[in-house]
Parts: structure tokens; C-alpha cells; sequence
């Protein structure tokens, strides 16, 4: 199998790092429904799923990693703290960095056609940030400079860097994917989901605005892992990926206004994501089908109202 892409993904051995967490159960169920064979390293333990083989362990251990990833086809690496809070600081970044070097050295050494890494939005630093940044322009793409003022988002750059070293110095073909909020929009008929941005809008707007009101569902988050198996991408920037429209009724320009109103904007129709989602489309060739709008249009927020 040749580097740089899989061909396809039936018979593809493909390993699941973080394989039952939020983003990782859907993946792994997307991977076997195509016809893959996959292995999941995860420190929860075994899983419910048809999943051939289940490894506990940590991607931070040389020897456990060197287990799982040799003779595979493919790694998707998902393992690791989604967010601040999860542990310390100290531990949040050796985790996080540690486990995806890790993993990145063993795919090279093993010959693993492609590794796809869960980066995050925050890579660039502006919505966790303890600085509280705005990005410098809205919308933004990948290529906006980051402000890093937090572990978090420092572990997932530095993550993106070790893309770039491990496809500059060892051929490792890899795509970083730059997630937003990811949750189940489903769940509860859209209630959960929509409860939670109430309360994220409620405690800190500025962080929703840095955001650009992004969301993904996680079955979507599964098709982009797919959707970066099965194409050779640059190994960073991270790709943003997310739905197109915002989780807010209130139309994105007026949003921009209300909640950043310092930061130069770029034209934006009605209620799209204050994100360029380019590169998603033009690179992985990826769109969402899950939208808060179909799901639960009662749930969606209004800004103005809440002025």
C-alpha cells in the first residue's frame, strides 16, 4: 500500500487510538462499516463493537504504542485531553504531545501509509487563551497567527509542528484535523446540545465568538477522519472542520458586532460559521450532514434577544 493515502478502506487495518471516546466510538463503527479491520488503543479498556482487537494501554507508553501500530495500514490518533480542566497543566501537555510523538515515530519506523491526528480550533489559541484573544480577523483560516496562552492549545501546536517534522524528516504522510465543539447533536432530539451552547453563550461569549460559533456532530467528526484516510493532504496546518452554519439564529455579521466588535470581518452570508472552510472542502472534499438546523431549529440561539 502506498504512502500518502489509503486506496480504500475495506481490508484496511487501521488503529484507533482514544477508540471510545466521543469522536473515537463513531470512528471506529464508521472504519468497521466500511469494511476495515480495526485495533483500539484505549485506556477506558475494552469497548462494545466489533472491534477485532482491543489493546489497554496509553499512547504516552513506547512499548504499548509499538504493539499496536505495527502492521497496520493506517493510525488514526485521537487519544489524549480534549480541553482544559481534564488535568493538570503539566499533564495535560505530556500526554498530549508525548502520546501523538509517539505515535508519529513508531508510524514512520513501521511504514504506516497515513496518520490522521485530532488537532483542535484552539491550536491557534484564541478561544481558551488565558490572554482572552480575539483571532485578527473574522472569519479566519488556518493560516491566522496564533496567540497561545494555554497548555491545551500549546500541546495541540505543538502537535501540529511534530506533523510537519515527522513528514519533513521521515516521509510519514499525516492530516491534523482542527475539530470545534464536538457533541452528539442528536441526543435528546437536539435538547442536550442545545442546553449546552446555552450555557457556553451564557458564560463566555467571547470564547463562542473566537470559535465562530463552530460545532460539529460527532458522526460527522468520523466522516472526516475517513475523509482524511482517503486523501494526501500537507501535514499542517491542522484543517478546520466543522458545519457550515452557526448554531444561532441571529444572522453571523450582527453576531460579529455584538460580541466582536474590535475585530476587522470579512463579508460573511447569513448565519455561516465565522471560519473559512476552504481547505475542508477543497482537500478532504468533506461537507457535514448533521445540522442543528434540521435536528432541532427551536434550539437554535438568538443573539439579539439575549442583548
Amino acid at each position: 500500500m502506498s504512502r500518502g493515502a489509503l486506496a480504500g478502506l475495506p481490508g484496511a487495518r487501521i488503529l484507533v487510538t482514544g477508540g471510545s471516546g466521543l469522536i473515537g466510538a463513531p470512528t471506529v463503527r464508521a472504519l468497521e462499516d466500511a469494511g476495515a479491520v480495526v485495533t483500539v488503543l484505549d485506556r477506558a479498556g475494552a469497548r462494545e463493537g466489533t472491534a477485532t482487537r482491543t489493546i489497554v494501554g496509553d499512547a504516552t507508553d513506547r512499548a504499548v504504542v509499538a504493539d499496536a501500530v505495527d502492521g497496520q495500514d493506517a493510525v488514526v490518533h485521537l487519544g489524549g485531553y480534549a480541553g482544559l480542566g481534564m488535568a493538570d497543566a503539566v499533564e495535560t501537555y505530556r500526554v498530549n504531545v508525548v502520546g501523538t510523538f509517539a505515535v508519529l515515530k513508531r508510524s514512520a519506523a513501521a511504514g504506516v501509509a497515513k496518520v490522521v491526528l485530532a488537532s483542535s480550533i484552539n491550536a491557534n489559541g484564541y478561544p481558551l487563551g488565558a490572554r482572552r484573544a480575539q483571532p485578527p480577523v473574522l472569519p479566519y483560516d488556518e493560516d491566522a497567527a496564533p496567540d497561545l496562552s494555554d497548555e491545551y492549545s500549546l500541546s495541540k501546536a505543538a502537535s501540529e509542528d511534530a506533523a510537519r517534522m515527522a513528514h519533513a524528516t521521515w516521509g510519514l504522510p499525516v492530516t491534523c484535523l482542527r475539530f470545534p465543539l464536538v457533541r452528539d447533536i442528536q441526543a435528546e432530539g437536539g435538547r442536550a446540545f442545545g442546553a449546552h451552547i446555552r450555557a457556553a453563550v451564557g458564560a463566555d461569549p467571547r470564547r463562542q465568538a473566537a470559535e465562530g460559533w463552530s460545532y460539529l456532530d460527532a458522526a460527522d467528526a468520523a466522516r472526516a477522519v475517513v475523509a482524511a484516510l482517503l486523501h494526501d493532504t500537507p501535514p499542517a496546518p491542522g484543517i478546520l472542520v466543522a458545519a457550515p452554519r452557526t448554531y444561532l439564529r441571529t444572522p453571523t455579521a450582527t453576531a460579529l458586532r455584538l460580541h466582536a466588535p474590535g475585530v476587522p470581518t470579512r463579508p460573511i452570508a447569513g448565519r455561516d460559521v465565522a471560519l473559512d472552510l476552504t481547505r475542508a472542502r477543497e482537500l478532504l472534499g468533506f461537507a457535514a450532514r448533521v445540522h442543528l438546523d434540521d435536528v432541532a431549529p427551536h434550539e437554535l440561539l438568538d443573539l439579539e434577544a439575549g442583548a
